[in-house]
C-alpha cells in the first residue's frame, strides 16, 4: 500500500512539472528584439577571472553592439597581473577601462542610467542593450535577469549542461516572476543582470547580501521584498554562455547551480532527487507496464519542449535523459554533501 501511495505520488509531481513546462513553453518567455532605439548610458560591469582570453572574446562581442553609448568597466581579478593584452584592447576604445581591486565597487564609478552585470563565460548579440531597455522601461522594472542560451558541445557537456534549464523549467514558471509579487516565485542567473541604476544605487543588493558574489536568486527575492518589479527571462539569440571548466570541475559547477535553484535548501533538494531520479525506477519495478505511456510520454514532451526554450538539440535531450539523470543525482548529491559538510564545520568553529 506504501508503495502504491509513493507511485501516486510521483505521478502527481510529474505531472504537476509537465504543467508548468507546458506553461512555460506556451507563455514563451524569451527576450523579444525590439525596434525602438534609445541612448541612455549603460554601464557594463564584468567581475573578471584570472583567465582573461575568455573575457577578451566578451569584450569583443560588447564592442561590435549596435548600442554606442556605453562604458565598461572591468574588476581585475587579484590574481590576474599585468594583463597586456586587456591594457591594448582598452586603449584602443576609451569606453574600457580596466579597475584594479580596492576599496568599493566597480557600481561606485559607473555613471549610466542602466547597470548591466555579465558573467565573463558570456557573449552578446546585436540589440540585446536597446531590448533590456525597452522592456526595463514598458514593464517598469527595477530588474530585468536574463538567462543565456548555452553553447553546448561534445557528449559530457551533453550530458550535464542542459540539465540546469530542465530542472528550472521544469519547476518554475517564469512569466510569473514579474505578475506576481510574491518572493516564492524567483529565478535567476547571475550571468546578465540589467538594473536601473537610481533603484540600484539606493539598495545596493550586492553591498547587502551576505558574500563576494550575491546568488542571482537571493537579489531577484530581495527586490520583490521591496516590493519592487523582476522579471527572469531567456536570451534567445541575444546572449550565451559557454562554459570553460575543466571537465573535472564541470559536475561540481553543475551541482552548485542546481543546488542555487533550490535556494541551497538541502531538504528540498533532496526531495526532489528522491521523486525524480527515485520515482521513475521504483514505478518500472513496480508498475503495470502497460500504463508507463503516461509517465514516458509526459517526460519525453517535456524534453522536447524544455530544448526549443532553451535553444538546445531535443533529439541528444530525449536519448541522453537516462544518463542525464544519473548526472543529475551525481552532480546535486554532491553539493548537497559540500554543503553539509560547509554547515558543520562552520557549527564546530
Amino acid at each position: 500500500m506504501l508503495i502504491i501511495t509513493f507511485i501516486y505520488v510521483i505521478l502527481v509531481f510529474l505531472v504537476l512539472r509537465f504543467s508548468v513546462t507546458v506553461f512555460n513553453f506556451l507563455s514563451n518567455p524569451k527576450l523579444g528584439v525590439y525596434g525602438r532605439r534609445f541612448n541612455d548610458r549603460v554601464s557594463v560591469l564584468i567581475e573578471a577571472t584570472p583567465d582573461t582570453t575568455d573575457l577578451l572574446e566578451l569584450l569583443k562581442t560588447i564592442k561590435e553592439q549596435d548600442y554606442q553609448d556605453i562604458e565598461v568597466i572591468i574588476q581585475l581579478h587579484k590574481d590576474a597581473g599585468q594583463p597586456i593584452d586587456l591594457l591594448a584592447f582598452c586603449a584602443e576604445d576609451q569606453r574600457f577601462r580596466l579597475r584594479k581591486q580596492r576599496s568599493g565597487a566597480a557600481e561606485d564609478e559607473a555613471t549610466g542610467a542602466y547597470f548591466l552585470f555579465l558573467g565573463t563565460h558570456t557573449v552578446i548579440r546585436n540589440g540585446l542593450i536597446n531590448s533590456l531597455i525597452y522592456r526595463t522601461k514598458v514593464f517598469n522594472l527595477t530588474l530585468l535577469n536574463i538567462i543565456p542560451t548555452q553553447a553546448i558541445s561534445g557528449l559530457y557537456n551533453h550530458c550535464l549542461l542542459p540539465l540546469n534549464n530542465f530542472v528550472l523549467l521544469n519547476l518554475i514558471p517564469l512569466r510569473l516572476v514579474r505578475l506576481f509579487s510574491s518572493p516564492a516565485f524567483s529565478a535567476g542567473t547571475n550571468q546578465c543582470m540589467f538594473f536601473d541604476a537610481g533603484v540600484y544605487k539606493k539598495y545596493e543588493w550586492h553591498r547587502r547580501l551576505k558574500g563576494e558574489i550575491p546568488e542571482a536568486l537571493e537579489i531577484v527575492k530581495a527586490v520583490k521584498q521591496e516590493n519592487l518589479k523582476a522579471e527572469t527571462l531567456v536570451g534567445h539569440d541575444l546572449i550565451y554562455s559557454y562554459v570553460s571548466e575543466n571537465q573535472g570541475s564541470l559536475i561540481q559547477k553543475t551541482g552548485q547551480r542546481l543546488l542555487r535553484i533550490f535556494g541551497n535548501n538541502i531538504f528540498v533538494a533532496t526531495l526532489y532527487l528522491l521523486l525524480v531520479a527515485g520515482g521513475p525506477l521504483l514505478i518500472l519495478t513496480d508498475y503495470d507496464y502497460r500504463l508507463l505511456i503516461l509517465p514516458a510520454g509526459l517526460i519525453f514532451l517535456s524534453r522536447i519542449m524544455i530544448s526549443f526554450l532553451s535553444g538546445q538539440n531535443p533529439l541528444w535531450n530525449v536519448l541522453l535523459h537516462p544518463v542525464q539523470m544519473i548526472f543529475l543525482v551525481l552532480s546535486l548529491s554532491q553539493a548537497i554533501f559540500a554543503r553539509i559538510f560547509q554547515r558543520v564545520s562552520k557549527q564546530k568553529r
